[in-house]
């Protein structure tokens, strides 16, 4: 699955949005209808990640918890309009990603103390 945090350089949330549901679709196999209920969940995901990247108010904490929230709300719509199938599919396809991500921040600090 694309990551669901935005890039530190400007990644427009269109391309973000569309690279996300193309590996949804990836990952599971989504029907026309499925993908048509996917679009506006992931968009509106996107929108609101990137309100809280911008959101001034915000300590880096707060930012993390909300986009945690975020998250959590973002696999249960999603789940809701998968197979029971298409729901494990989608669980491990994020567990591989998530394990990708702590792979390579281990990697990249190893590197970092190594300089």
């Amino acid at each position: 699955m694309a990551t669901t945090s935005i890039a530190a350089e400007k990644v427009k949330p269109e391309a973000v949005s569309k690279g996300m549901l193309t590996a949804l679709n990836n990952q599971v196999g989504l029907s026309a209808d499925q993908q048509n209920k996917a679009k506006p969940i992931i968009d509106k995901h996107v929108a609101d990640l990137e309100a809280v990247k911008n959101d001034a108010t915000l300590d880096k904490a707060a930012k993390k918890a909300k986009v945690v929230q975020l998250r959590q709300q973002y696999v249960t719509d999603i789940n809701g309009i998968l197979t029971p199938d298409q729901q494990k599919k989608w669980a491990a396809a994020r567990e591989t990603n998530k394990a990708k991500v702590k792979a390579g921040v281990k990697q990249r600090a190893a590197e970092k103390a190594g300089q």
